[in-house]
């Protein structure tokens, strides 16, 4: 097999909503901002997905992952936990917060199974966040960082309409429509996260914040954040 079509092979299984890490499971506030009536159809949704990308990975998860990334090609353990602390940081509810351990956690286990040897001497700052677990793999599989930031930005869309058509409910073309659409946006938003300083990471946006405070204490719920 070509080692570029087994690293692209592992990129999709890396990140898949489902595997390895169960990202299903999150909505990200997406349950309480439906129940709220900020999302109630197909153009709402496409709104608040697209400021998600637009604001959230565009100056937060991605210049984040792609400097992780970086700090791993390079063993900078200091710059690894700096980064690694500082997206704990731009995690501004206890929910995300412990998305992101929980996540940390998942993803830290399956990498013990998987590159044990290569990952001692990360094994405990890799619980702490799953974006430094992308980034790990990433460079010990040979996945390039533009395919990796295409990747998580996929993987975060997919995971985020199918929660969208479960919870309104969309039917399943519209569903497919809402992907098409904002799809077509993640070259441009992932070529703009690269280039993008250290002062002007963690921009933050209060509509997601508000719906994942209020999701905390939702009455009833399906997803855990």
């Amino acid at each position: 097999m070509n080692t570029n079509d087994l690293s692209l092979l592992k990129l999709m299984n890396l990140m898949s909503p489902t595997l390895p890490i169960g990202g299903f499971t999150y909505s990200q506030g997406i349950e309480k901002a439906i129940e709220s009536n900020w999302i109630t159809d197909f153009e709402s949704a496409k709104k608040w997905l697209e400021s998600q990308l637009l604001i959230n990975l565009k100056f937060t998860d991605l210049p984040i992952l792609m400097r992780l990334y970086k700090s791993v090609d390079s063993k900078n353990y200091k710059r690894v936990t700096y980064w690694s602390n500082f997206l704990l940081a731009c995690r501004e509810t206890m929910e995300l917060r412990d998305e992101e351990n929980n996540r940390g956690r998942s993803l830290a286990k399956l990498i013990e199974s998987l590159e044990k040897d290569q990952a001692k001497e990360w094994s405990e700052i890799l619980k702490t966040n799953h974006l430094l677990g992308y980034a790990f793999l990433s460079n010990v599989w040979n996945i390039s960082i533009k395919k990796l930031l295409l990747g998580y930005s996929w993987s975060w869309l997919e995971n985020q309409v199918a929660a969208t058509v479960k919870i309104i409910p969309l039917g399943q073309t519209d569903g497919q429509k809402l992907l098409n659409e904002i799809i077509k946006k993640i070259p441009n938003v992932v070529e703009e996260a690269e280039i993008i300083n250290d002062n002007e990471i963690g921009i933050s946006q209060p509509a997601f914040v508000i719906a994942s405070c209020l999701h905390e204490t939702q009455y009833t719920r399906i997803y855990r954040s």
